[in-house]
């Protein structure tokens, strides 16, 4: 005998009244539909809405609001660079003769692009944008100071654009101004910066004893010590297997060549000495 439940009584979606729940929330407890199910990556749990955003359920959110809001290497770069230029400006101008026109012209040009750098460093939104441009602009005006050596100008911005490309297009960049990140490029970041650097480092270690055998001893230390930190089911998931493999076969391999390469070179063109 079966005793029918009606769909009154039965569960229903926190966020859907209308909608039978299909389970409930591992964090809170409250009953979720199909639509509101979530389940954060390398987890094998699934939440609500609200809880999947929580910082600690998802670790790519705890990671980025790490990050948000705060200057990285290339914000310092930018900001160190333009206190120079401006030194270098007044130093060169003071050093020398009375500048000529040309010199007032140049100095003017690059002391223009100071407020795109301060900015940068501020924060200023805009300022990120106009940076990629900022070479190139500079080697128009210097172009028309300069006609004579237009080519060499903007042949020199090329590589100062490309750098500012990427760095517009930096992950730590686009946190830093609290522009959205797609989870892709922020896993990507973390597994870079955080998952299992003790791995990546025998790695390192591994192909640097190829050319300096003495690294061979860490670089086999921390490929073990990587390969011991490796859980796949942890959260966050720790991996780099490969690279403290690779680390721990390097580091046994690499003084095993350097035996072979020695002993063929003392047999071939006896420069090893022999007491």
């Amino acid at each position: 005998m079966f005793l029918e439940v009606p769909p009154s009584a039965q569960p229903h979606c926190a966020a859907h009244p209308e909608v039978l729940a299909g389970g409930t929330c591992s964090r809170c407890g409250g009953f979720i539909c199909a639509d509101c199910v979530r389940t954060p990556l390398g987890s094998e749990r699934i939440f609500c809405v609200a809880c999947s955003q929580r910082p600690e359920v998802d670790y790519l959110e705890a990671f980025r609001l790490e990050y948000w809001g705060r200057r990285d290497s290339w914000t310092w770069t930018v900001g160190m660079l333009t206190l120079a230029l401006v030194l270098g400006v007044f130093v060169s101008l003071a050093s020398g003769g009375p500048p000529t026109r040309k010199d007032l012209l140049l100095s003017a040009l690059l002391l223009a692009s100071v407020p795109v750098g301060g900015a940068f460093f501020l924060g200023k939104s805009w300022a990120r944008h106009l940076l990629v441009a900022t070479p190139f602009l500079l080697a128009l005006g210097a172009s028309v100071v300069e006609p004579a050596q237009r080519f060499n100008h903007l042949l020199s911005a090329i590589p100062f654009t490309f750098v500012a490309a990427l760095i517009h297009r930096d992950v730590r960049t686009r946190l830093f101004f609290r522009q959205p990140v797609t989870p892709v490029a922020l896993a990507a970041m973390w597994n870079r910066l955080r998952n299992n650097p003790t791995a990546r480092q025998a790695f390192h270690f591994g192909l640097s004893s190829l050319f300096m055998p003495l690294l061979s001893p860490i670089a086999v230390v921390c490929g073990v010590v990587g390969l011991m930190r490796v859980n796949t089911r942890a959260h966050p998931p720790i991996g780099r297997r490969g690279q403290a493999i690779a680390g721990i076969v390097l580091g046994v391999v690499s003084p095993l060549l350097w035996v072979f390469v020695l002993n063929y070179l003392d047999q071939r063109f006896g420069w090893v000495r022999k007491d």
